[in-house]
């Protein structure tokens, strides 16, 4: 009896942190951006250096942005075919700016 064996791979990535984004029209000008899920993926062992990641980020983010509401996309190929693409979204809350947050941080400097 002839046995075949594949070696295969788990490519595991979990909880990347992409940076902080800049928002506009916000109580702060900055949100932080994550995976919305672990990023695992079985490929055979030898074509694991072909996996290629691509990440794009939504322009001219503009508040309220809500945690949980996605900022962009990362798509992982391999030799050119997608093999998942798992969107990004907002680690934290980013409130919409108004009259009282905007006096409220002119005290704040001034005190």
């Amino acid at each position: 009896m002839v046995f075949l064996i594949l070696l295969i791979f788990l490519l595991e990535i979990k909880e990347i942190f992409f940076g902080s984004l800049n928002v506009d029209k916000g109580t702060s000008n900055k949100v932080n951006a994550v995976l919305s899920e672990d990023a695992s993926f079985f490929i055979k062992k030898s074509k694991s250096g072909n996996v290629t990641q691509n990440v794009t980020f939504r322009e001219n983010l503009e508040a309220p942005i809500e945690k949980g509401d996605a900022v962009g996309t990362v798509t992982y190929t391999l030799d050119g075919e997608v093999i998942k693409q798992i969107d990004i979204v907002s680690e934290n809350s980013v409130k919409k700016l108004n009259l009282f947050n905007m006096m409220a941080n002119i005290y704040r400097k001034l005190v």
